[in-house]
């Protein structure tokens, strides 16, 4: 089955997208011409149901874009959890803003702009329940050091684009080696797969996801 025909299959299936959704994509990349680089909608819905499943307090997401991906993640959250959302762009993270009050999740997320590893750098050791990195690709592997420390025992690293075989161009130095980005997720995903420290296992999204566990004392 192509990509095309399990992309139908799937709409078929889970159905359209509800209205809120349908108006941020309509507003964020028709109107104000943002990239068509978010989450497909089966990512969307499976982060969704990770964060009901695992009902983290505190969820921190490294690149919100137009905020597609942290909808998901803010109507998966037990009652008073919070999800805090880490953008370089300015304009972006407006945008997103008004994206989440259309979708009606403006009241669980703080967006924290610029850049992400100073603001990862200053927070709390074992204070995040999921950390969901789908930012700067060549930052994978710095993600993954300053943010590993972040994430409580139990809890869960996410990466997005973990296949690296996507077209990373638009965040590409043209004076740098084609392959940097790919490169860079391959690392973190080594570094995640090989850990004592994490239970991984792949997500066949259409850019893949990479979901990881950290151990707990209690685990056997």
């Amino acid at each position: 089955m192509t990509a095309t025909a399990t992309r139908g299959y799937m709409r078929a299936v889970l159905g359209d997208r509800d209205e809120a959704l349908e108006r941020v994509l309509r507003r964020s990349l028709l109107e104000r011409g943002m990239p068509t680089i978010m989450i497909d909608d089966n990512a969307g819905r499976f982060l969704q149901l990770l964060t009901r499943l695992h009902r983290p307090r505190h969820v921190v997401e490294i690149g919100t874009l137009f905020g597609y991906s942290a909808i998901h993640i803010a109507r998966g959250l037990p009652p008073g959890g919070r999800l805090t959302t880490l953008e370089i762009d300015p304009a972006a993270a407006e945008l997103a803003r008004e994206n989440f009050e259309i979708a009606g999740v403006a009241d669980r997320i703080e967006v924290l702009v610029g850049d992400a590893a100073e603001h990862l750098a200053r927070m709390e050791r074992a204070s995040v329940g999921m950390l969901f990195v789908d930012g700067d690709k060549k930052s994978y592997p710095a993600y993954l050091k300053l943010g590993f420390p972040l994430v409580e025992p139990g809890g869960l690293l996410i990466a997005d684009d973990a296949f690296a075989h996507g077209d990373f161009g638009a965040e590409s130095d043209p004076d740098a080696a084609p392959d940097r980005e790919a490169r860079a997720i391959r690392t973190y995903a080594g570094a995640v797969g090989r850990s004592p420290l994490l239970f991984s296992t792949f997500v066949a999204t259409e850019a893949g996801l990479l979901v990881s566990r950290k151990k707990h004392p209690d685990d056997r």
